[in-house]
Formats: structure tokens, sequence, C-alpha cells
């Protein structure tokens, strides 16, 4: 089977984001089949291509044929550049796709604009498409303010719909992102769940540099500290003035010895930086980009992990993947978004809900847990255990590649 995949922000683990679809993309080699990944340079810098143009690289990454648009990125960038982005991308997509032989379309959003290329190459070459759904667009971008023109939204809705509805198959990420999809009017036999990996064979003991970690504690100053890690991108979404309040509350009560980190980069981290400042918070570190091989180490010195969203229904339906790679590493989990992350953390008594209004709720928590230091340890062959049972990469990505297969099957039958 040939697979055209399409995904705008395509990374590795020499990147510093998320590696789902390359973990995807490499299963489906490992079994057998051909694909061609059709993104942007984005998250590249560290690969080496075999071919530049003044437009695009190509690369061949563990069987991977990528052609990747130059096209820069970053969370923080404005509502338009981000726009540019995006249409720069939409048309890259199609044009490569136009060139590319293919059996099947695998399309993954976000952005929603990535249905426009599915749906033209969909109809220009009669090609059948999976489509995955990261994020519930544009429901999330309109109760977060940041699409607010009523036009725009109907038109994003009716996108929506319309790739939903001429798909082969959908993929979710979570229960609520199948309900928003099925909302939608979509069968529920067309949807399978299949939320975010924790990348087992990266969150092994031999993958944290030993070196790196004892270096990490001397430079931030974590000897015999309690450590709360919040690592990944520094979005809108992700409501991170909220571990700054509880900070502030820490600071006030003289619990020095607890220190949260927030790991990664994104729009916010200069207002975050700022509101450190001036409130003169000395327990608050910003790591800025860690590269995805990094991950372990970093995960390594925390004692707790937090994923955090800002109180927003819709965000209660993600699948963040520093939850699922905390599951990984075998780290208890803080959350403060009342949805399916807290009914795993509390189902499988493997971390804690804090409501997302009330900082001093982190606050509290955080000052009782700082003395369970050896409780928390204890917990990691039970996470360990849970992330290999339900959320291993190796497991999942098979599921991926057998809905490819039977629905490339169906459609050679009929």
């Amino acid at each position: 089977m040939k697979v055209i995949y399409l995904h705008q922000y395509f990374a590795t683990r020499n990147s510093t984001t998320a590696t789902r679809t390359y973990e995807i993309a490499k299963k489906l080699v490992q079994k057998g089949h051909q694909v061609t990944m059709i993104t942007t340079d984005a998250f590249l810098e560290s690969e080496i291509p075999f071919k530049t143009t003044h437009y695009y690289r190509e690369y061949l990454i563990d069987g991977i044929v990528v052609k990747a648009q130059r096209n820069h990125y970053e969370n923080k960038m404005g509502f338009y550049r981000r726009t540019w982005a995006f249409l720069k991308y939409m048309h890259f997509a199609y044009i490569q796709g136009r060139k590319s032989d293919g059996d099947l379309l695998l399309a993954t959003s976000t952005p929603l604009t990535i249905a426009i290329p599915t749906l033209m190459l969909h109809v220009s070459k009669s090609l059948d498409y999976i489509f995955e759904v990261r994020d519930l667009w544009p429901e999330a971008p309109k109760q977060m303010g940041i699409i607010k023109n009523p036009i725009l939204l109907k038109g994003l809705s009716y996108l929506e719909r319309t790739v939903y509805r001429h798909a082969k198959h959908i993929i979710s990420l979570s229960p609520g992102m199948t309900e928003g999809i099925l909302a939608q009017g979509i069968k529920r036999q067309k949807v399978t769940m299949i939320p975010n990996f924790s990348d087992l064979s990266l969150f092994q003991p031999q993958h944290i540099q030993t070196e790196l970690q004892a270096e990490l504690i001397k430079q931030l100053k974590l000897q015999d500290k309690f450590v709360l890690l919040h690592l990944g991108a520094m979005g809108e979404a992700n409501g991170l003035m909220y571990l700054i309040e509880a900070a502030k509350i820490l600071q006030k009560k003289g619990q020095q010895q607890i220190v949260i980190i927030i790991g990664g980069d994104g729009k916010v981290r200069a207002s975050l930086q700022q509101a450190c400042q001036s409130a003169g918070l000395t327990n608050v570190l910003l790591t800025g980009y860690i590269k995805r091989k990094n991950v372990p180490t970093m995960t390594s010195i925390a004692n707790i992990t937090m994923t955090s969203f800002k109180n927003l229904p819709v965000l209660a339906t993600n699948s963040p993947n520093k939850f699922f790679d905390a599951l990984a590493a075998g780290k208890p989990i803080i959350v403060n978004a009342n949805g399916w992350t807290k009914e795993i953390v509390e189902k499988n008594q493997i971390g804690y809900y804090v409501r997302p209004t009330h900082p001093e709720d982190l606050a509290l928590l955080l000052v009782t847990l700082q003395n369970k230091k050896q409780a928390l340890r204890a917990l990691a062959p039970k996470i360990r255990a849970i992330a290999q049972q339900n959320y291993s990469a190796e497991h999942l990505t098979d599921q991926v590649e057998t809905i490819l297969v039977q629905q490339w099957r169906n459609i050679h039958e009929n």
C-alpha cells in the first residue's frame, strides 16, 4: 500500500515537539508500506535533506520519504502569520499530493485547514482518505476567542462537516473528540478513538542521560528540591498563568523547597517571564525548548508532573502528549481539566485533580506531597504498566495500520 500522509508539523525525536506522526509513519514502513510525508520543515532543523530547492527539502527518515516545504512556524506567531503559514502549506500539500503516487491518503489536523488540500486531492485524484482529528476545530478557537468572525466560524464549521462526511474513516484522539465528531452527524462505526501514545521505547532507563541529568540538577539548583514539571507547548490553551499564581502562593508561604519547572516555548512564554519578574519569584524555572530525545532525562528530575489547560469545556477533550509521556516515564500526574484525563488519574490512583480556577489547590497539594517523595516514586511500576496496557505506541500504531489496510481493502473490493 502506498500512503500519502499530510501533516503540517511532522517531527522526529531530534525535534522539539510531539512525534505521533513519525511513529505512525515508521510503523507503516516497518509493515512494508510506502509512505510519502508532505509537511513543512518547521520542526526538521536537525535533519539532513538529500535534496534542497528554493521552496522545499526532501529527506529520507527511517524509510519515510519526506517532502518538506520551507515554512517557518512557531506557537508564538500571531494570527495573521499563522494564517499565512497555513495557506502556504495548503498550496504545497495539494501540489505535492498531485505529484505523489498513492493508494490512500492519511491527513491529520491541526490546523483544520489541512481539510482543504485533503478534499481537493480526494476530488482531483479520486483518492480516498482517513482523517485524524487532534483538536475540535473550530470549536476550540471559538471558545478561546481566537476566531470571533461569525462568517469565518460558519465557514470552518461547514469545512469540518464536509471533511468528516467524505472520509472513509475518522480517527479521534479522545472520547470527547469522538462525541464532538458524532455531533456533526457522523455514524459511530465510522470513528475510532486512538489516543496519543506513551512512547515506552523512548522512556527507557538507557535513554536517561546521567551526565545531562546531573548538569540540569546542578544548573537549576534542584538538589533536595521537590520538583513539579510542566513540559510542552506554552500556548494560551495551556493556561500556564495558573502555575505562576500557585508559585506566588508557595513563595508567600515560604515553601522554598518546592520548584515549578515550565519547559518548552510558545506564545505566552514572555508574559510568564514578565509575571515571574514582577512578582520576584525564585521558585519558577522556564527552560525553553527541550529536544524530544532529551525529554526522558528532563522528566526524570521531576517528582511529579502537571498537565494544565485553560478552563474551557473543549480543552477537557484534549489528548495531551505531556500526559502520555508522564505515563511512559512512570511519573504521577496532576491535571486541572475536568475531563477524561481526570478520570484516568483518579480511577487508577496515579495522580491528582486540582480546580483550574483555584491555584491555591495546586499550592496546597504540593505542600502536602513534598514529604511523600518515596510514595510518589513507588507508583512508577504501576503507572508504566497502565501505559503499557492501554497507551503503548507499539500497540496503537498497529491499530492505525489496521484501519488503513482495512479501508484500502474495502476500496479495492468495491
